[in-house]
C-alpha cells in the first residue's frame, strides 16, 4: 500500500482511530516518505501525541479550564486554578474560605489587621494561615472613598480572582456595571456573595442566597478542594447534630440579646433572621431576647443601622445572656464599653451580670472553620451547664472540646484522607 496515496492515508488514519479507541498505546501518524525518513508509515506512541498536541499553538487547542456559578457573578470561567487573590476588608469570610482550599498565601490584598483573630487556627496543630497582613494592603475605605479603591489599584494587583461581590460595589454608589465587566476581562473575575450574611438584598434585581456551607462548596469549585469543603461540612453538621441532640425545649432556653455596645446605648442585631452571620446562634437553637419586641429596630433591616436600645430599654427586656457582637474581630472595644457597665447601678440589674453571662462574640463574617468553632463557642456561652463552661483563650482540654481539633487540622493541613483532589 502506498502510504502518500490519498485512499490509503484516510485508511490508516481510521484504523488509527480505532486502536485509540480501543485503548490501545500505539497510535499511527502518518505522513509522507520525505516526513518519516522513509518509505511507510510511521508509528508512534499515544504518549508522542499527546506532547505534540500539547505543544500546537493555542488557537487549534481545545479551550481548557472550568466554570463555577454563584449569584450574582453568575457563571465564571477559570482557565486554571487562581494563585493571585484579592479578598475586601469586609470579605473575612472569603479569606476564610480561601484559607480553608490550602490557599491562603496566594492572598495579595484584602485582609485589614483588625479583622484577623487566629486564636481558632492556633488550637489546630500543623496549621498556618499563610496570610502575612502586614506587608499586604487592606482594601478598606481609609481613602475616604465610600469603597476605598477604585480600577486602577486592581489593575496594578494583577489579580486572578476578586472575592469582592460587584452588587456590593455598584450599591456602595463608585463602581458601575461597566466597571466590573471591565476588571473582569482585563485583570479578573469578581467572585463572592455579600448580601447572604443577613438574607436581605437592597437592591431590585435577582439574588440568591447561600449558606456558609453552600458558599463553602462554591468556593470548592474554584479552587478544586470540593472534598476538603465537604469533610468540614460533615464535621460541623455532626457538631451540630449531636449539640441539638441535647438542647432542652425551646420554652426553657436562655434568652439571649446579641448586641453592640456603644456606652449606654446598645445596637441590637438579629438572631432568627437567616444568613450565615449568625448561623452559629442557629445552630444550637438560641432564643432572640428581642424577637417580637415592637420596640426594638434591628441591625440590617430595611438596610440601615436599627435604632439603638438605652439601658433602660435593655433593662425592660432583660436578657439571660448578653453577647457582643464581633467583639473577636474589631469590636474588642465595645465588649469593654459592656462589661465596665457591670458597675452602674442600673446595669448591674441585668441578669446576664448577675449571673456572669455576659460574653464577646464571634464574627459575622465567617467561614466553615470559623463556623465551627463559632458553634462550639454560642454553645457553651448560652448552654454551660450541658457544654462546659466558655473558655476566652479558646483552649480547651481535650475532654472539655466539643469537636475533634485533629480532623479538622487534618482537612486543613491537605493529609491524604482529607484533603481535595
Amino acid at each position: 500500500m502506498n502510504v502518500a496515496d490519498p485512499r490509503s492515508m484516510r485508511l490508516l488514519a481510521a484504523g488509527a482511530a480505532l486502536c485509540l479507541a480501543a485503548g490501545g498505546g500505539i497510535a499511527f501518524a502518518v505522513g509522507r516518505a520525505a516526513d518519516a525518513g522513509s518509505g511507510g508509515a510511521v508509528l508512534r506512541t499515544t504518549e508522542a501525541v499527546a506532547r505534540e498536541q500539547a505543544a500546537a499553538p493555542a488557537e487549534i487547542q481545545a479551550p481548557s479550564g472550568y466554570d463555577v456559578t454563584m449569584s450574582p457573578v453568575g457563571t465564571v470561567h477559570f482557565a486554571k486554578v487562581p494563585e493571585r487573590i484579592v479578598t475586601g476588608a469586609m470579605y473575612q469570610n472569603c479569606t476564610e474560605m480561601v484559607v480553608a482550599a490550602g490557599r491562603g498565601a496566594g492572598i495579595i490584598a484584602g485582609v485589614a489587621k483588625a479583622n484577623v483573630y487566629n486564636g481558632f487556627y492556633d488550637q489546630l496543630p500543623g496549621v498556618r494561615t499563610g496570610i502575612d497582613v502586614e506587608k499586604m494592603p487592606a482594601m478598606t475605605n481609609s481613602t475616604g472613598e465610600r469603597t476605598g479603591f477604585d480600577k486602577e489599584t486592581l489593575y496594578q494587583l494583577h489579580a486572578d480572582v476578586h472575592h469582592m461581590d460587584p452588587a456590593q460595589l455598584m450599591q456602595a454608589g463608585r463602581w458601575t456595571q461597566a466597571d466590573i465587566d471591565e476588571i473582569s476581562r482585563n485583570v479578573g473575575p469578581f467572585f463572592a456573595n455579600r448580601f447572604s450574611r443577613e438574607n436581605i438584598y437592597p437592591g431590585t434585581g435577582p439574588y440568591e442566597f447561600y449558606t456558609v456551607w453552600e458558599m463553602a462548596g462554591k468556593f470548592g469549585q474554584v479552587y478544586r478542594q470540593e472534598r476538603r469543603m465537604a469533610r468540614l461540612q460533615e464535621i460541623g453538621e455532626a457538631l451540630i447534630a449531636r449539640l441539638q441532640a441535647s438542647l432542652p425545649p425551646v420554652g426553657q432556653r436562655p434568652r439571649v440579646g446579641l448586641v453592640l455596645c456603644n456606652r449606654d446605648h446598645f445596637t441590637v442585631y438579629k438572631l432568627g433572621g437567616g444568613g450565615f452571620g449568625q448561623a452559629q446562634y442557629a445552630a444550637v437553637g438560641a432564643v432572640d431576647a428581642f424577637a417580637g419586641n415592637p420596640r426594638i429596630s434591628y441591625y440590617g433591616e430595611n438596610g440601615g443601622t436599627g435604632k439603638a436600645l438605652d439601658l433602660e430599654g435593655l433593662l425592660s427586656i432583660d436578657p439571660d445572656v448578653l453577647i457582643t457582637a464581633f467583639a473577636l474581630t474589631g469590636s474588642q472595644t465595645a465588649h469593654e464599653n459592656l462589661l465596665k457597665l457591670k458597675d452602674d447601678p442600673l446595669a448591674a440589674r441585668l441578669k446576664a451580670f448577675a449571673s456572669g453571662q455576659v460574653y464577646p462574640g464571634g464574627t459575622a463574617l465567617q467561614g466553615p472553620v470559623f463556623h465551627i468553632f463559632q458553634i462550639e463557642m454560642a454553645a457553651k456561652q448560652i448552654y454551660p451547664a450541658l457544654f462546659g463552661r466558655y473558655r476566652p483563650d479558646q483552649a480547651y482540654p481535650r475532654e472539655e472540646q466539643l469537636f475533634d481539633r485533629e480532623a479538622v487540622a487534618a482537612v486543613l493541613r491537605g493529609d491524604a484522607d482529607h484533603a481535595g483532589r
